[in-house]
């Protein structure tokens, strides 16, 4: 009979995590298994030359993580057009906003108040496209190298002009969200893009559904204290909730997501 070493056992734990869709970091297991960084990186490194999993800056990713933006347009969608409508009301008259990449973003630049002027910065296509023709939106469109998977122009171009406005409000893109760790991407170049747009807005938004909250990715983007408000869906747990307030977050929950059909239905 074999008895699995204290090493299986911990890749074992990794691998049902990984499972869950759950990125996992380097300096987070080794506190809690209570052993070096450098044993979990060797953990981390057999099981992606296992094809298990992949190797990231700090840790790993699931093998299915993130799929492309054109796949995920229609997931959850119930929830996140209730993100969207909640975070419209945010926005006041003839404000300047930046809307991040993301299909939750889509919808929310789908959703901006029909005949209520506003300028929109973004460095998403889709945001890009699904409001360009209207009057009263004055559309600023980030360029650079644009990420299909990710609908984002992304890189040193698209960063040095996101720094360049200085929106009232943000809305910035999660992968993760968590009151100890903050923002957090699943990708380094998509990160550092959000990062800057942070930095240079006055408010900071982010649109979460349920399934990232309590969650942690390789890449900060924001720490709480820099996060203004968190719009979340109505029954996102409340210890999370409460977490996020105690560090200074406004949270907001957003109405009973109706039983919308997807938007390419039919």
């Amino acid at each position: 009979m074999h008895i699995k070493t204290a090493p299986e056992r911990r890749r074992d734990i990794i691998l049902e995590r990984l499972a869950a869709d759950q990125p996992v970091m380097a300096n987070q297991l080794a506190e809690e298994f209570g052993v070096s960084e450098d044993a979990i990186r060797r953990d981390l490194r057999d099981l992606a030359e296992a094809g298990k999993c992949r190797r990231v800056y700090g840790g790993a990713l699931p093998l299915n993580d993130a799929p492309p933006f054109i796949d995920r347009v229609d997931r959850d969608f119930p929830a996140k057009r209730s993100l969207a409508r909640a975070a419209t009301s945010l926005i006041a008259p003839d404000q300047t906003v930046y809307i991040d990449a993301g299909t939750t973003h889509l919808l929310l630049a789908e959703s901006l108040v029909r005949g209520q002027p506003v300028s929109v910065v973004t460095n998403s296509v889709a945001v890009a496209a699904a409001i360009y023709r209207r009057p009263e939106v004055k559309l600023f469109l980030i360029g650079g190298h644009v990420d299909p998977d990710l609908d984002g122009a992304l890189g040193a171009t698209a960063t040095a002009q996101v720094a360049q406005y200085r929106p009232a409000l943000t809305f910035i893109g999660a992968c993760a969200a968590d009151p100890s760790a903050g923002i957090s991407a699943l990708d380094d170049r998509e990160a550092e893009l959000k990062r800057a747009a942070a930095a240079a807005g006055q408010r900071l938004v982010a649109l979460v559904t349920n399934d990232k909250l309590g969650r942690v990715a390789p890449h900060h983007v924001a720490s709480c204290a820099t996060l203004d408000t968190l719009i979340v869906e109505h029954d996102a747990p409340d210890a999370l909730c409460a977490g996020f307030q105690s560090a200074g977050v406004t949270v907001i929950r957003a109405a009973r997501a109706l039983d919308l059909m997807p938007r390419h239905a039919g």
